[in-house]
């Protein structure tokens, strides 16, 4: 009997040190980007739109898209006011080079979250797809 109630204790606190061990991933999850369209590194004809996802519901703060070094493309963006999983925009006819997409959110937790990924229009590119990201290229703040 003895042994039975020991075991049990054993068990109880490998669950509640397994608990502890997921308790701070869990903490310091934050929003992320999840897809986009174009998908980061894509070599893709001129997009028609720019669809960002997120893992949670978000607020979009920011986003600009920007032709080579320097060339603001403007597509009428304005912040969101109301929380969402994904935001899409049309596109007008793009440059053929690299574009950066530069995005900043603040997720439900408060914290603020940037990244950004690149494209290439190319006029042999692919139709532009979504295409999931993972979560390297983003930065938060507290």
């Amino acid at each position: 009997m003895k042994l039975i109630s020991v075991a049990k204790k054993l068990l109880m606190g490998a669950g509640f040190a397994g608990l502890l061990a997921v308790m701070p991933a869990m903490v310091l999850a934050h929003s992320a980007l999840t897809a986009s369209l174009p998908g980061n590194a894509a070599v893709v004809s001129s997009p028609e739109k720019l669809e960002l996802t997120f893992n949670e519901d978000v607020r979009m703060l920011r986003l600009t898209l920007v032709h080579g070094a320097a060339h603001n493309i403007e597509f009428g963006f304005q912040p969101s006011t109301t929380p969402g999983t994904t935001f899409a925009y049309e596109l007008p006819m793009l440059m053929m080079g690299e574009h950066t997409v530069s995005w900043t959110i603040v997720g439900a937790d408060g914290h603020t979250v940037s990244g950004d990924f690149k494209f290439s229009v190319s006029a042999d590119g692919a139709e532009a797809q979504s295409e999931a990201h993972n979560h390297g290229g983003a930065h938060h703040q507290h």
